[in-house]
């Protein structure tokens, strides 16, 4: 024995129907002189987003000084040769770290 729909459709969605605007909404809305881009939409950007964003507006100012660096960097990691000072890095990371907490 199988018994169905005692309580109605169980689905929360299945009643509801995704309506279009018909012409003449789309056209009464034009009409007004508002459309559904015209609302108050805003974007709220965090801190962090603003300071990457100006982070990276800085990066693409900067004049490009260093390139000789780079390609004789690039260089050297393509022979095999690039030996990094790894206790300088290290000091950088920290220095970082430190920088960043205070």
């Amino acid at each position: 024995m199988v018994i169905r729909n005692i309580v109605g459709d169980q689905h929360p969605y299945a009643n509801q129907k995704i309506g279009r605007k018909e012409p003449k909404e789309v056209q009464r809305t034009q009409e007004n002189g508002k459309s559904s881009g015209e609302s108050a939409d805003s974007v709220v950007l965090s801190s962090e987003a603003r300071l990457r964003g100006a982070a990276l507006q800085s990066a693409k100012d900067a004049p490009d000084v260093r390139r000789e660096k780079v390609d004789e960097l690039k260089r050297q990691v393509k022979d095999g040769t690039y030996r990094p000072d790894m206790k300088k890095a290290a000091a950088n990371l920290i220095r970082d770290d430190l920088d960043f907490l205070v």
